[in-house]
């Protein structure tokens, strides 16, 4: 503990905070186990033997670091350790370093965007480097986790929701936008507006697929239907 409070590197965040005092041969040695979910170096981490005259140096440490989080977001942790910002904001995270220029990559879309299965983004190696950059221990969601949050979380907001939209004696307002979508399938999506408590709100309501011709009949049944179930059909009367 009393060694730990000297280590001011951005390389130990990247190792467990509970390091391990073992002995071999004789040799008194700190391991240093790697934060990685999965270690991809044999042995799982880094043993810094107490007796040799390099025992406080980090090279080590950094070398097993880029071999398991990568080179990239190793140095992300050192150059935001550098620039004195440990806010985590994504302006500190995109803002200049001294005089340099800041590079940024990216891609239009993932082939997880264009297949249809948005939440296995969590599993894209790009994306990962992204949110662990400079928080190696962060641990993800499986994309079957997030898909049942997201699920979770719109059922407890449409019930929120509905609940307001009840409650409230003022007028609403409605609004609706109609696509097709890459994979052909056409869908309508309905906002609704209103002033609560001093506040302008605005909720999406529903997002369905009208697989049928966008007519003004079409789109009204539509309409009609999601107030039905929604059960605000008497806020469109």
């Amino acid at each position: 503990e009393r060694l730990q409070k000297t280590w001011r590197s951005p390389i130990y965040g990247f190792f467990k905070s509970d390091i391990k005092i073992n002995t071999e041969n004789n040799r008194t040695f700190h391991f240093f186990k790697c934060a990685a979910t999965r270690c991809k170096v044999k042995g799982g981490g880094v043993r810094h033997y107490q007796d040799s005259q390099d025992r406080a140096a980090t090279s080590n440490l950094k070398a097993h670091a880029v071999k398991c989080f990568g080179a990239d977001v190793v140095e992300a942790a050192f150059n935001k350790t550098s620039s004195g910002t440990q806010d985590g904001s994504i302006f500190a995270s995109f803002a200049r370093l001294g005089q340099g220029l800041v590079s940024i990559s990216h891609r239009a879309h993932t082939t997880d965007e264009t297949s249809n299965r948005p939440m296995n983004i969590v599993k894209d190696r790009q994306f990962r480097h992204l949110m662990k950059a400079g928080r190696p221990g962060t641990s993800l969601p499986t994309p079957m986790t997030v898909a049942r949050d997201v699920k979770l979380c719109f059922e407890t907001c449409r019930v929120r929701i509905d609940k307001i939209l009840k409650e409230h004696l003022g007028h609403v307002h409605f609004a609706t936008d109609a696509w097709t979508s890459l994979n052909h399938r056409a869908f309508v999506a309905w906002t609704v507006h209103l002033h609560h408590e001093g506040h302008l709100l605005a909720f999406v309501l529903d997002v369905v697929e009208v697989p049928e011709s966008h007519t003004g009949e079409a789109l009204a049944k539509a309409f009609h239907d999601m107030l039905c179930r929604r059960q605000q059909r008497r806020r469109a009367e």
